[in-house]
């Protein structure tokens, strides 16, 4: 079936990054270690950074699709929807994070390539998601955003970047710091009540810088 090949050459790459730098793994190697033809590879990816982003996708997309479904709740106000998005940033990093023995891409914790593509899927994904949010809560009068897209923009590079902790590492403490400060110019810019981000500190773990 073409979906067991797809994922075979997903296995192949996930297996070969746990020993290797992902920057020096070919198109051939993943073949081989997938069982199937090189030309096989192409029919379903373009390059080798389409199978690792592929692979990111797979690891962490069921995170950011229990998010999706969360903020799309119409059951659920605005803040709860802010909430949910950030929960969603922070359980998908904390999965990037986790020991060898529960996920295989861990060992690569000091690969910047696939930190890059990891905040990068996060944005990517969250994007619109936020930005219906922030859209929502404009209209209702309840923040205060004329430009939803590129604040939703800046807010996940912010939380992608920092806790993820690998492009810029900080310590718990200075991560906390940083997010108490973000949550303090959201809450003006935004008109937003006082105390409204305070879970984007309070509920940081202390093993984000881990």
């Amino acid at each position: 079936m073409e979906k067991n090949k797809r994922d075979r050459i997903l296995d192949g790459m996930q297996n070969l990054i746990n020993s290797r730098d992902v920057q020096l793994i070919t198109v051939d190697e993943i073949a081989k270690e997938a069982g199937i033809g090189k030309g096989s590879i192409y029919y379903y990816f373009s390059s080798k950074s389409e199978i690792l982003k592929a692979l990111i996708a797979r690891s962490y997309g069921t995170a950011v699709e229990e998010g999706r479904k969360l903020a799309q709740n119409d059951d659920l106000d605005v803040f709860t929807k802010l909430e949910v998005l950030f929960c969603t940033c922070l359980t998908a990093s904390g999965e990037l994070r986790r020991g060898e023995a529960e996920s295989s891409l861990s060992a690569l914790q000091e690969s910047a390539l696939i930190h890059q593509e990891f905040v990068s899927f996060t944005i990517r994904e969250l994007l619109p998601i936020l930005s219906q949010v922030l859209d929502q809560g404009h209209k209702e009068g309840q923040l205060y955003c004329p430009d939803t897209e590129s604040t939703a923009r800046i807010i996940l590079s912010i939380l992608a970047v920092h806790l993820d902790n690998h492009l810029a590492p900080a310590s718990p403490e200075e991560i906390r710091r940083l997010l108490k400060a973000f949550a303090w110019m959201q809450e003006v810019t935004m008109k937003l009540p006082q105390g409204k981000l305070d879970f984007l500190y309070r509920e940081q773990p202390d093993d984000v810088a881990k």
